[in-house]
């Protein structure tokens, strides 16, 4: 087997294992609920058996009703205050879990600025290089075992270009990107594609519009969100389609979408509310504690940050609680970057906390309470919310180096 042949199956099947469905946040606490919900409504089980059929192939193919409330929660506990002592001194990520943090190359051997996209399976890092500011040109595939890079595709850019590629993506051995342009007064979004393993850059979708949110692969599809919906097509290419149900909704961590998609700026609002799972048809409500501010929900817990028209002094709290109701937590320091959008991977709060340490990324890890210290300084870096909330990987680029931050190794 010849090196490319083996570098190319070696990233084939770490991205599939990398897509394929992971633990559900609470699975333990769903199984026992379902179990309940079985002895009481036992007609529910072939219901529920077709929506998995359906759901099983790995694409979005359940239609989502709409119109629906979301179910009820709990009633919410209070939101406990948490005083700085309580929270300890930050724990070294570096020291506990050294696998999460390692340096990667920033550039190419020719001298190139790499700017990475993913790492597939511990030695072969995908990056691109740009043109100009912004504005990949290529993409490259670099293993860092022996630190030869190889060039896997031209990236191209129509006439009339506003946004340049974005959001590489990788999956079944393909990596696929977005881009927009404006020619003759009309604006049109296109997805492209190349294989991993090397080859021409493919134009796999064209539709109207400026711009979309959230790529990504599922499975044979293309998955994302635009405008008031989500979408689908085929990982070959062909025709756009919009999921049935799905109006208003936008992804939250596939095959999670949630509704309202946009963070409220008013006291009481909640972003993503009300949640469904397009393969199981599965609903999820929030019912969160009082709090002067607005929410934004992942799949498990919320996040409460400032809103419009409320005073906010050095001694403000951020909150965070689970949207069934529990763990409700008031922290004593306020992210002074402005609205939280919510956690990484579902579980981490960058924040910027007084006292030791705050040179460094620091995370608040919500499910076990405690500060983490990733050793990473800050140069005016923010760490947000990547394009789907399953991935893990982050990426720091500044004067020290290039660093990656694999959330997946802290346990």
């Amino acid at each position: 087997m010849n090196d490319d042949l083996d570098r190319a199956l070696r990233g084939t099947l770490t991205t599939a294992a990398r897509e394929a469905p992971g633990v559900e946040p609470d699975l333990l606490e769903r199984v026992e609920r379902g179990h309940r919900r079985r002895r009481r409504r036992r007609t529910s089980a072939a219901a529920l058996a077709v929506a998995v059929v359906l759901g099983g192939t790995g694409a979005a193919g359940v239609a989502v009703r709409s119109g629906e409330d979301a179910p009820d929660v709990a009633v919410p506990g209070k939101l406990k205050p948490i005083s700085p002592k309580e929270l300890g001194t930050p724990v070294k990520v570096r020291e506990r879990w050294p696998a999460a943090v390692r340096s990667v190359p920033r550039e190419l051997p020719d001298g190139r600025a790499l700017h990475p996209v993913t790492v597939l399976d511990g030695d072969t890092l995908v990056g691109a290089t740009e043109a100009s500011l912004q504005v990949p040109d290529q993409l490259w595939s670099y293993d860092l075992g022996t630190r030869k890079a190889t060039a896997i595709t031209d990236v191209v850019v129509p006439r009339g270009s506003k946004i340049f590629a974005s959001d590489f993506t990788v999956g079944r051995g393909q990596v696929i990107w977005w881009l927009s342009y404006r020619v003759d007064g009309r604006d049109t979004v296109e997805i492209w594609g190349a294989p991993l393993a090397g080859g021409a850059a493919r134009k796999l979708i064209a539709m109207p519009g400026s711009s979309l949110s959230t790529l990504l692969i599922d499975g044979d599809s293309i998955v994302w969100g635009m405008g008031d919906g989500v979408y689908k097509a085929p990982l070959s290419g062909g025709a756009p389609e919009e999921i049935p149900g799905t109006g208003g909704f936008g992804i939250v961590s596939w095959p999670w979408i949630g509704s309202p998609a946009s963070r409220g700026d008013t006291v009481g609002d909640i972003m993503y509310r009300s949640l469904r799972n397009v393969r199981t048809g599965e609903r999820r409500g929030a019912g969160l504690a009082p709090f002067k501010g607005a929410w934004s929900c992942g799949v498990t817990w919320c996040v409460g940050s400032p809103a419009r028209g409320v005073t906010y002094h050095r001694d403000m709290a951020t909150a965070v609680q689970r949207r069934d109701g529990k763990a409700g937590r008031l922290l004593p320091f306020d992210n002074f970057m402005g609205p939280v959008r919510g956690l990484v991977y579902g579980r981490f709060l960058p924040l910027f906390p007084e006292g030791p340490g705050t040179k460094h990324h620091i995370l608040y890890d919500v499910k076990t309470g405690t500060l983490l210290d990733t050793g990473i300084r800050r140069y005016n870096e923010v760490m947000g919310r990547g394009r789907n909330d399953r991935d893990p990987q982050h990426f720091f680029m500044n004067k020290d180096g290039t660093t990656l931050l694999d959330l997946s190794k802290i346990r």
